[in-house]
């Protein structure tokens, strides 16, 4: 009997220790496949000596986790799942059979304001720097952080709001942070709610909750560092989802009830839309809709973990958690159970880690005024994406520096809560509609289709490689010429009738 095929779809956090959680739970009993299209995993693990400040940005290649994994890898794009015949189609039109699937695709984070700038995790803009400096040179005082509806995970702009009051301190600066949730960080509880408002209100912040900020200038407005906004009142029946629906996008004029504010400059985080893959049930904004045994709906044979779930909150460490337990589940049905050394969380996994409090004098010092990038990290612990009881392991295997990186924080409080994931296990699912011969014939055009523009691709990137390459041949000829030309003007080669060079012997 053939053994089971698992397959992953995802190089993230979620995937990467799917697939490793698979190898380890499976044995030899299952053959791996992971399906991305990325050759490196990238990471910032904590400075060693620090509890604010990230290490510099650090990378695994994908090939050698596939390697660890004992995996084939597929490195190309999952675009639609055909549950049916238990297949992934990618970009390029390969189709990879699988037994069992856990997507790990991601989201896909845009800007939801035009005006202002975008605040993405990851290497800490210049932008911040140059606002830092203006607040503290009194040029800039009125600067605004916005919490944008759908942004799933809103503390990197609670975390930046304070580092720009704490740094601002003294000055006539004055910071507010415009958020669409009814509470702040209501999602973690009513504990994490009233502890961060009390940050807040320490460090000078105005604090405007319920409201959506939308551009107040049209699309043909002239760049600015300020920024215009409408601030426009929540409805009751958006509150729930105020960070997993779409934003309401940007209106002509101010509305009833709608108040305009002018800052000199706003900081947004990004919304973030679903991959809308596929073969799959997804949400209105392309979220993969799962039960809470994170199953897809409607499938039988496909799971889902990170931030391509439809859920009111999404974290690296909570999608760790979601693969393990896709995983757990996927082992269960292909083979005898999971191992006895490994703690599975049974159910939905909860969201689980450290909410810092009265941590503003020991982030000043490690982040003194004029301080070049100073680190925004000061509100959630542990912070960083090598997280997983699989995929930490291995990144503390692979990169030493990482293992003693996670210093203990010395204040705080203690967030552990359930995430809503879509609908119960009991939930009617309206049954999957049998794919007809229509529908199966067009399919198999569209992947015909898409390898035969993989073709055509691959041929135009090595037409371009073999120009790039006589290019450089050319130049080398003439490099060549060049240094003969300079040897025979001083003696060292002599011209001969057929146009050659010969060594001139030294008389010396």
């Amino acid at each position: 009997m053939a053994s089971p095929v698992v397959c992953v779809v995802g190089g993230g956090t979620a995937g990467l220790e799917g697939l490793l959680l698979a190898r380890r739970l499976l044995g030899s009993a299952a053959d791996l496949c992971l399906i991305v299209p990325d050759r490196m995993f990238r990471y910032r693990p904590m400075s060693p000596d620090s509890l604010f400040r990230p290490a510099k940005e650090r990378g695994l290649a994908i090939a050698d986790i596939v390697s660890e994994a004992g995996s084939r890898w597929v490195a190309d794009r999952a675009v639609l799942v055909d549950e049916e015949q238990r297949s992934v189609v990618t970009r390029d039109g390969e189709t990879v059979t699988f037994d069992f699937l856990l997507l790990a695709v991601g989201a896909r984070p845009r800007r939801a304001l035009r005006q202002g700038y975008l605040w993405a995790r990851g290497d800490d803009p210049v932008f911040l720097d140059q606002i830092l400096g203006e607040l503290a040179a009194g040029t800039v005082r009125n600067v605004a952080v916005v919490v944008p509806r759908g942004a799933r995970w809103p503390i990197p702009a609670y975390e930046l709001a304070l580092v720009l009051a704490w740094t601002a301190a003294g000055t006539p600066a004055h910071i507010t942070l415009i958020t669409t949730e009814s509470e702040p960080l209501g999602a973690l509880g009513a504990a994490a709610a009233e502890a961060v408002a009390h940050e807040l209100a320490a460090a000078g912040v105005e604090l405007i909750t319920g409201v959506e900020a939308i551009d107040a200038v049209g699309d043909d407005a002239t760049r600015s560092d300020s920024a215009s906004v409408f601030l426009v009142p929540e409805l009751d029946a958006d509150a729930a989802g105020a960070l997993t629906g779409k934003p309401t996008g940007s209106v002509g004029g101010a509305r009833h009830g709608d108040s305009a504010r002018v800052f000199d400059r706003l900081i947004s985080l990004p919304t973030v839309d679903g991959p809308s893959v596929a073969g799959v049930a997804t949400d209105a904004a392309g979220f993969i809709e799962v039960d809470t045994t994170l199953k897809v709906c409607g499938s039988e044979r496909a799971w889902a973990a990170g931030a391509c779930v439809a859920a009111g909150l999404e974290h690296s460490a909570l999608a760790a958690r979601q693969a393990d337990a896709a995983i757990a589940a996927i082992a269960e049905q292909c083979a005898d159970g999971v191992a006895a050394d490994l703690t599975i969380p049974s159910g939905a996994p909860e969201l689980t880690g450290m909410l810092l409090t009265g941590q503003r004098d020991e982030w000043l010092a490690e982040n003194p005024r004029g301080t070049r990038e100073p680190s925004t990290r000061c509100l959630w612990w542990p912070p960083g994406r090598a997280v997983g009881q699989m995929l930490a392991q291995h990144i503390a295997a692979w990169d030493p520096s990482t293992e003693h990186a996670m210093l203990r924080s010395r204040g705080g409080l203690l967030i552990r809560v359930p995430v809503p994931l879509g609908r119960s296990p009991e939930a009617a699912v309206t049954p999957r509609a049998p794919v007809s011969d229509d529908v199966r014939r067009a399919r198999i055009r569209d992947i015909e289709n898409r390898q035969l523009m993989a073709v055509r691709r691959r041929e135009r990137e090595a037409d371009a490689e073999l120009r790039a390459l006589s290019t450089r041949l050319d130049a080398l000829a003439a490099h060549q010429q060049q240094v003969i030309r300079e040897l025979q003007q001083h003696g060292y080669l002599r011209a001969r009738s057929d146009g050659s060079s010969s060594h001139t012997p030294d008389s010396g």
